[in-house]
C-alpha cells in the first residue's frame, strides 16, 4: 500500500510565474540537505527545466546514493508529475519507486495555491512501517523547506516577462 504525504504552499505570483519557478528551478537548489535527508549532489542526464513527458534524469545525493526520476506528466501551468526508481542507498531496501505529482490552482490574478503530493510504493510490507515513520515525521519538512524555495523564486520573477 502506498505511502503518501501532501504539502501546500501559496505564493504572490499568477499560475504561469509559480509553474515556471517549479519546473525551471535548478534540482541542486531544491532539493538541499533537510536533517539527515540527503539533498541533490549532481544531476546526471536532462538538466534543463522540466518540459516534455519522458525527459529522464539520474541525481546523485549528498548522501552518495542515486534516483532515477523520469517526468510522466506535463500539462503547462497546471500540473506536473515525476516518477522515481532505481533508488540506492538506504532508500533502496525501503522504496520500490515513487510518484510527485505538483498542482498550481490560481487563486486569483495574483495568487496561486501549489499541490505537491509524494506517494511512495514499499519495497516490502516489512519495509512499509519504517517508511511510513520517515514519509510522515520527517518529508513534510523536507518538502516544505523546497517549496519555500519555489515560492521565492516565483514571487521575485513574477515579472509580465516570463515566456513558455
Amino acid at each position: 500500500m502506498p505511502v503518501q504525504i501532501s504539502v501546500c504552499e501559496t505564493v504572490k505570483a499568477p499560475a504561469e510565474a509559480a509553474f515556471h519557478a517549479a519546473t525551471h528551478i535548478n534540482a541542486r537548489e531544491l532539493i538541499r540537505p533537510y536533517g539527515f535527508l540527503p539533498g541533490i549532489l549532481n544531476v546526471d542526464g536532462h538538466d534543463a527545466p522540466w518540459s516534455a513527458i519522458g525527459e529522464v534524469r539520474r541525481h546523485t545525493l549528498s548522501d552518495k546514493s542515486s534516483v532515477r526520476e523520469e517526468l510522466v506528466a506535463f500539462t503547462r501551468n497546471q500540473t506536473f508529475a515525476y516518477r522515481l526508481t532505481e533508488f540506492t542507498g538506504a532508500f533502496a531496501p525501503l522504496v520500490k519507486s515513487a510518484r510527485a505529482d505538483w498542482h498550481f490552482t490560481q487563486r486569483t490574478a495574483g495568487s496561486t495555491k501549489i499541490d505537491w503530493t509524494y506517494s511512495f510504493t514499499p519495497q516490502s510490507m516489512a519495509a512499509e512501517p519504517v517508511l511510513w515513520f520517515i514519509v510522515k515525521l520527517f518529508w513534510p519538512g523536507y518538502l516544505k523547506a523546497a517549496l519555500a524555495r519555489v515560492k521565492e523564486k516565483a514571487e521575485e520573477h513574477e515579472a509580465p516577462s516570463i515566456k513558455a
